[in-house]
């Protein structure tokens, strides 16, 4: 009767524990699989970026623990142009060459890229200072503005030079991100008025009607009033 009781309590105690086993097993594979998917629902399946989502999420998280973010939206220019030409095969393998640039050039300032959509992208650089933000962005913007050769098919290849305009936003305190967006966004289209140009956003900023609205900061140049 012993032997019997020891044999059930011996059985009974490895089912525990391959039972823990298996349930570790299992919440590591669900651990994984959410990671999984989080990753797939805050990153760009092309480019491998952050998308909108995970930027904001990004943006937040800083912010929330003291770091400041400027905004940097940036556009191509001309980029329908490229897939009306080449096809959007060419147009896919453009921003992927694009995405690897900006990857690049803000990994030397601390700073993160995303891409929002079609050919826009957003930087989040982490720095307060208006003019040195618009510097560094000019940079990056002449880092994207040589020569990228991509494969167009059948053996072809294609000599593209990117050009981009940025527009700038740089936060008060606390402002949130859909704020900043909108900012950023403003500047964006001045600078796209301007024919490609880095804009900072300020104070009163519009979209304009015209060119010929006040406001627009360009590189190395005090405030601008176009009347």
């Amino acid at each position: 009767m012993l032997s019997l009781t020891l044999a059930a309590l011996t059985l009974l105690a490895c089912g525990y524990v391959l039972g823990r086993l298996r349930a570790r097993a299992r919440c590591r594979r669900l651990r994984l699989d959410l990671a999984m998917a989080r990753h797939l629902a805050e990153h760009d399946s092309l480019t491998g970026l952050m998308n909108r989502s995970g930027a904001q999420h990004f943006y937040e998280t800083r912010t929330a623990a003291g770091t400041t973010l400027a905004a940097v939206l940036v556009d191509l220019d001309g980029f329908k142009a490229v897939n009306d030409t080449w096809g959007h095969q060419v147009g896919d393998a453009q921003l992927m060459a694009v995405a690897r640039r900006l990857t690049d050039a803000c990994a030397s300032i601390g700073a993160v890229a995303s891409r929002l959509s079609g050919d826009e992208f957003l930087l989040l650089v982490p720095d307060a200072d208006a003019d040195l933000v618009q510097e560094q962005v000019m940079g990056i913007l002449a880092q994207l503005g040589t020569p990228i050769t991509l494969l167009a098919g059948d053996a072809l290849m294609v000599s593209l030079t990117p050009g981009a305009s940025a527009g700038i936003a740089v936060p008060q305190r606390d402002e949130p991100w859909s704020n900043l967006l909108r900012h950023a966004d403003i500047a964006l289209y001045q600078a796209k008025s301007l024919g490609g140009q880095a804009v900072l956003y300020t104070s009163g900023m519009q979209h304009p009607a015209r060119r010929d609205l006040p406001g627009v900061r360009l590189r190395n140049s005090p405030l601008v009033n176009y009347a």
